[in-house]
């Protein structure tokens, strides 16, 4: 279902304003295992993940699994980390970021990393984009601070491209 955002987000790789040099520099935090986002009940496992092989961002494997975009900053660090998020129903089990449109400014995100630190996040907006429309925003990022960008689908359901409509994107800013 996440096929099309895969499409839609991928610009990290074409950008030539990030360097992987710049990210190397700028890993002080630990590697995301585990997103917690209490108001609409999110407890998930974070996969890594990079690009697929069409130079995409790949998605998590399991639909109540989150992914993180490890070719970008880790969340905490400088620069905007992204995290997808599977949208709608699998077979009777719904998907990790079904209620992610739902999030209100001001609400909390919780990355767990792997040596157990936790690095709060505040919602700042919320924004839902056309498939076919561009987000150069949602990987990039020159304010200096920490940023945390959750990605999933929503609107229509469209069978022949199997795919959805829109795109629902929080921006969220790390807590200091």
């Amino acid at each position: 279902m996440l096929s099309s955002l895969v499409v839609f987000f991928i610009v990290y790789a074409k950008d030539p304003v990030v360097k992987a040099p710049e990210i190397l520099n700028n890993l002080g935090y630990g590697i995301p295992i585990r997103i917690r986002i209490p108001t609409i009940s999110v407890d998930a496992v974070v996969e890594s993940v990079g690009t697929t092989t069409k130079n995409e961002m790949d998605v998590p494997k399991e639909i109540i699994h989150a992914a993180w975009f490890n070719l970008g900053p880790r969340p905490g660090d400088f620069g905007s980390a992204v995290i997808d998020g599977h949208f709608g129903w699998k077979e009777g089990r719904s998907a990790v970021f079904d209620n992610l449109n739902k999030l209100k400014i001001g609400d909390k995100i919780y990355i767990e990393e792997e040596d157990g630190v936790i690095i709060s996040f505040t919602v700042r907006e919320l924004k839902t984009y056309s498939d076919k429309e561009n987000a150069y925003n949602v990987f990039n990022s020159s304010d200096n601070k920490a940023h945390l960008n959750l990605i999933t689908c929503g609107g229509v359901w469209n069978k022949a491209s199997k795919s959805y409509s829109n795109r629902i994107v929080v921006f969220a800013d790390k807590e200091i």
